[in-house]
């Protein structure tokens, strides 16, 4: 009896991932299959040259760039998030708190405004280049803009707080018995931080990394203001497709192969979260 009233109060739940991921999943795999006419009309005939074309080459090397772009995002991330997540977690409870809520603050400002804020600072005519030119360090403004390591950068800022954020719980759970015992064995911080931490904290890296990798393949705005188009992203692929492109079947494709990449690293992230040590993600 108790299962099924637990059961019971999982239906609303299942009807609200039904009606908000399963329904439109299902419309975007069967649009994949249908095709278009010359006015960009959907007509309702099976084919498979959406999916021939996104194994076209030069598509291909869309998904390369939006691959490496969430792969070093993750990385990035991780090598910034991780030291601010150790330290903030040995923070007395009340600087903990405030550390945290300064961390969370970004997410109070619209996503926008941010890259436009980054905009501000690294434009020809931005914030860095005329404190630069006034200081006559350079001649001319530096050409910071329209770049794939912009791009990056301003991605990797987006997604900073979701890697601290799951760094953080994973330290903050962590057993400091092992700790103190490493050290009374004779260890040093360095070798105790490096066999004892982050072995027992990668479950926390690969939550982290698959919370920043999924959006970091989506956020085509970001690379638009600040890449400039320059550079292709899968993302930026997917909506001009969708609109200025009309062309909503090979965009339906497109989605399935950025899903297909989000299936991967989830794949990966459960596999090294079967086992708290982290053993499963070198299997």
């Amino acid at each position: 009896m108790k299962t099924w009233k637990r059961n019971l109060l999982a239906v609303p739940i299942l009807v609200w991932i039904g009606l908000l991921v399963g329904i439109p999943m299902v419309l975007v795999v069967a649009l994949s299959f249908l095709s278009r006419d010359h006015l960009g009309n959907i007509v309702y005939q099976f084919t498979l040259d959406n999916y021939r074309r996104v194994l076209d080459p030069i598509y291909l090397r869309v998904f390369l760039n939006s691959l490496l772009l969430a792969l070093l995002t993750g990385l990035i991330t991780l090598l910034v998030g991780y030291p601010v997540a150790y330290i903030t977690s040995n923070l007395p409870p009340r600087r903990r708190a405030l550390a945290l809520g300064l961390i969370m603050l970004p997410f109070w400002i619209s996503s926008l405004l941010r890259t436009y804020g980054w905009m501000i600072l690294l434009g020809n005519a931005g914030l860095i280049n005329n404190v630069l030119l006034a200081l006559k360090i350079i001649d001319k403004p530096l050409p910071m803009m329209y770049k794939f390591s912009t791009s990056l950068v301003g991605t990797a800022y987006m997604l900073m707080p979701f890697m601290i954020v799951a760094v953080f719980n994973s330290v903050d759970k962590l057993d400091r018995s092992l700790l103190e015992a490493s050290y009374d064995l004779g260890a040093s911080k360095w070798k105790t931080f490096f066999h004892i931490t982050v072995p027992l904290t990668l479950p926390g890296i690969a939550g982290g990394f698959t919370l920043v990798f999924i959006p970091a393949l989506g956020l085509y705005f970001v690379s638009d203001l600040l890449g400039g188009g320059n550079t292709v992203f899968l993302g930026n692929l997917i909506h001009t497709m969708a609109t200025r492109g009309r062309n909503r079947p090979l965009a339906a494709a497109f989605s399935m192969g950025m899903i297909a990449l989000v299936l991967m690293v989830l794949s990966l992230y459960m596999k090294a979260s079967k086992d708290k040590t982290g053993e499963g993600l070198f299997q």
